[in-house]
């Protein structure tokens, strides 16, 4: 079966750039609310009493969270369809982000602190790896299933150029609303969760239905198929995530800005990794239509590049674009990556094999709030002199692996195989 006849099994064209429009929204709130939380958190906690290194483990324990039961979501979602699960993943984000403002402004009031503060905001933030976590596998199953091998990259592409285009408008809107009160940008991305949940109920089209989706031939992290991709993700995660949660005392500490000003200079310095992250998707990936082994090969390059600008000096324009060079390496990564490892396995593994690439990247904000936190306390710069020489380790990797050289779709034209289902059934 075609792409195209694959596709039209499940909905029309119309319908089919619908949902895909929805699920591009979608991600574009939930890149939002990561840079957000990134940006906003670390001035906010320090105002609260907490350290740096339990705001670190706050993001920790959720990551965690989403490592666990990311595949576990993504697995059902193979036996039961992607919109519900879709749908448990927005309203997740909507809840913690709206529970996680609320516990903040109970400690800026005074009303609870110390430890029972602290745990509250752990318990809030977690809901977003708990139940947050059933989105981003299901959304980006929902796709390979529309889409050929050939095709693969540049689709799982959107997605993850439509959360970097969040991303790129998280800390802007946050150094916006922020003015309305220190709490607002959370609030504000909780409502926009809560209408693309909404949405998503009402407009979504899936007609394959939830008792017809076959259980998926079991995939594991020892899967020799997936290994070295997992093995890539997990290393890229770990470059990713260091930088992102201690940035903003960086820019406090080392740049010298007071906690009032810090997220506005924050804003300037994410907002151009992630605009740099959206260029590389949206015109490298997408229109180009770079295979996953190049992508893999080229972006541990730019990020060993982009941390060395972040350390070499202390002046805010080169920790700038630092950033943006290691954010255009990160574009092209996260992308290739998810979609090697959707290619290698079978049309009915396709949920599971993407929750697990999906956590493999999430591990790395396990690993990173511990590690990076710990060589904060020796020197401001120190996290990323590892993150450089773990950029340089990985780019000999993606040089060296055989499985990573032979991530090269295959000219056809073969898609995923919906189930069969009568033309006239209802959405589900």
């Amino acid at each position: 079966m075609t792409a195209d006849a694959a596709a039209k099994a499940v909905t029309s064209p119309r319908q089919r750039q619908f949902a895909i429009a929805l699920l591009l929204a979608g991600a574009v709130c939930a890149g939002m609310g990561q840079t957000i939380v990134f940006s906003v958190l670390p001035p906010l906690a320090r105002d609260i009493g907490l350290s740096n290194f339990q705001v670190g483990a706050i993001f920790m324990i959720s990551a965690s969270a989403w490592v666990f039961l990311g595949p576990l979501w993504g697995r059902r979602s193979d036996l039961r369809g992607r919109k519900p699960f879709i749908l448990t993943g927005l309203l997740g984000f909507a809840v913690s982000m709206t529970l996680f403002a609320g516990s903040i402004e109970l400690g800026l009031a005074g009303v609870i602190s110390g430890l029972p503060l602290y745990l509250l905001m752990v318990a809030t933030r977690s809901l977003y790896g708990i139940i947050g976590s059933a989105g981003p596998p299901a959304a980006q199953a929902y796709i390979a299933d529309r889409t050929s091998k050939s095709d693969r990259t540049a689709g799982i592409a959107g997605f993850t150029a439509a959360f970097g285009f969040g991303a790129m408008l998280g800390p802007s809107f946050g150094a916006v609303t922020i003015l309305i009160g220190p709490t607002a940008p959370f609030f504000a991305a909780a409502i926009l969760a809560a209408a693309m949940s909404l949405a998503v109920f009402f407009f979504l089209p899936e007609r394959t239905g939830p008792k017809e989706r076959k259980a998926g031939a079991p995939v594991s992290l020892t899967d020799k198929r997936l290994v070295p991709f997992f093995a890539f993700a997990l290393a890229f995660s770990i470059i990713n995530a260091i930088p992102i949660q201690t940035i903003a005392f960086y820019f406090i500490d080392q740049l010298g800005y007071s906690t009032s000003a810090a997220p506005g200079y924050v804003s300037i310095g994410l907002t151009a990794g992630a605009m740099a992250s959206l260029f590389a998707q949206l015109v490298l990936v997408r229109r180009f239509r770079l295979p996953p082994a190049r992508l893999m090969r080229a972006a541990p390059l730019l990020m060993f590049a982009g941390h060395s600008f972040i350390w070499m000096t202390d002046s805010l324009w080169p920790v700038v674009s630092g950033m943006m060079i290691a954010g255009f390496g990160a574009g092209l990564a996260i992308p290739a990556a998810t979609s090697a490892t959707s290619i290698a396995v079978e049309p009915e593994e396709q949920g599971a094999a993407i929750g697990l690439a999906n956590s493999a990247g999430a591990a790395g904000f396990i690993v990173s709030p511990v590690l990076g936190f710990w060589l904060y306390g020796f020197a401001p710069q120190a996290p990323y002199y590892f993150t450089t020489v773990l950029a340089a380790a990985l780019l000999v990797f993606a040089w060296s692996s055989r499985t990573v050289g032979a991530a090269i779709p295959r000219e056809d034209t073969q898609a995923i195989k919906p189930p069969a289902e009568p033309a006239a059934a209802p959405y589900s």
